[in-house]
C-alpha cells in the first residue's frame, strides 16, 4: 500500500467557490476555488455564467453570494455542515 498527496484548489478566505464578475474588470468572469468539488459544481456554475453572459444576470441558479465582493467586504460564508 502506498499513499499519495493530492493538491486541492480552494480560497483561503472561507473555502467557498468564487464565481461571478471580477470586482474591477467587469468583462472578466471568475469560477474558481471549488475545493475538489469542481465536477459536482460545474453544471450549475456553467449554467449560471452562461445566463450572466447572455442576459446580464442569474436566472435559474443564483450564485450571487459567491462573488469576490464578499472577500473585499470581509463577509465570509460559513457553512455549518462542511467538514
Amino acid at each position: 500500500m502506498g499513499s499519495r498527496k493530492r493538491q486541492l484548489e480552494y480560497n483561503y478566505f472561507d473555502r467557498c467557490p468564487v464565481v461571478g464578475n471580477h470586482p474591477y474588470h467587469r468583462n472578466f468572469l471568475l469560477a474558481s476555488g471549488s475545493v475538489g468539488h469542481g465536477a459536482q459544481f460545474a453544471p450549475a456554475i456553467g449554467r449560471a455564467l452562461t445566463e450572466m453572459i447572455t442576459g446580464g444576470d442569474y436566472k435559474t441558479v443564483d450564485l450571487s453570494p459567491f462573488t469576490f465582493d464578499r472577500v473585499l467586504d470581509d463577509e465570509p460564508i460559513f457553512e455549518r455542515l462542511v467538514m
